[in-house]
C-alpha cells in the first residue's frame, strides 16, 4: 500500500487522463470509472481515505485516482490525490454481492513501508472497491488472476512482460462491464528511462522486505 505513487499524463479524446507511472516490465490491464474506493489505517487524522475515481489494475498493482480534484477538497487537503495496492501485498479479498447495496471487492492489503508486511508491526489496511457502474464479468477474472500471479510467481511475470499483455487480448469482454482493456499500452517513457519494478525479498510470506514505489 502505498500513498501518491507518480502520475503521468496522457491524452484522449475530450480529456486529458492521469494514469500511474509504469515501472518497468509493468502494463496497464484496464481502466474502471465509476468505483468508490475506501481504505482505512492510514497516518492522518481521519485515519481513514473514501473517494469516487478511476481504477487502473496493472499486472503489479491497483491505483485509484480522484476522478476530479473538485468533488473531492476534503482529500487534497489531507494530501491524498491517488493510491496504490501491491497485488502482491493484497490478502483476505473476497468479491461481495449483497441484496441491498452494490457489488464490491474487499480485501486487506500490507503497508510497503518500514515494519510493514506479515510479519511487521505494523496491521495491514483494509480496503472496499465498490462498483456503482456496470458489471463485473471483465474486471474480477482479471484481477484475480493478477494477484494470484503476483503473490505466487512475480519474477517470471517481471521476466516475461509479455503475459500479461496476452490475458488482456484473450480476456473475456462482458457487455455489461465498462471497464475498458489497455490492448494497447499508452505513451510512457523508454523501458531503460523507467524505474525498475518493486521487489519483493526472496523471503516473502515470512519477513520479507519491501522497497518503497
Amino acid at each position: 500500500m502505498a500513498a501518491n505513487p507518480n502520475l503521468s499524463s496522457a491524452s484522449q479524446p475530450g480529456q486529458a487522463t492521469h494514469l500511474p507511472a509504469l515501472y518497468e516490465h509493468e502494463v496497464i490491464a484496464l481502466q474502471r470509472e465509476g468505483i468508490d474506493f475506501s481504505i482505512n489505517g492510514l497516518r492522518h487524522q481521519s485515519g481513514k481515505w473514501s473517494t469516487r475515481g478511476v481504477l487502473y489494475l496493472t499486472n503489479l498493482r491497483s491505483a485509484h485516482n480522484l476522478k476530479s480534484k473538485m468533488h473531492f477538497m476534503v482529500d487534497l487537503h489531507a494530501g491524498l490525490v491517488a493510491f496504490e495496492l501491491p497485488l502482491a501485498y493484497i490478502r483476505k479479498d473476497k468479491f461481495n454481492q449483497p441484496i441491498f447495496a452494490c457489488n464490491n471487492l474487499s480485501g486487506e492489503c500490507w503497508p510497503a513501508a518500514p515494519g510493514g508486511g506479515p510479519q511487521g508491526s505494523l496491521p495491514p489496511h483494509v480496503f472496499s472497491l465498490y462498483f456503482k457502474e456496470g458489471g463485473v464479468g471483465t474486471f474480477l477474472p482479471l484481477y484475480f488472476r493478477f494477484v494470484d500471479i503476483a503473490r505466487n510467481n512475480l519474477h517470471q511475470v517481471q521476466q516475461q512482460p509479455s503475459a500479461p499483455q496476452e490475458l488482456v487480448a484473450t480476456a473475456f469482454v462482458d457487455p455489461s462491464d465498462p471497464s475498458r482493456l489497455y490492448l494497447a499500452q499508452p505513451s510512457e517513457p523508454a523501458a531503460s528511462e523507467r524505474p525498475s519494478a518493486p521487489k519483493y525479498a526472496p523471503n516473502y510470506g515470512a519477513d520479507e522486505a519491501y522497497e518503497a514505489m
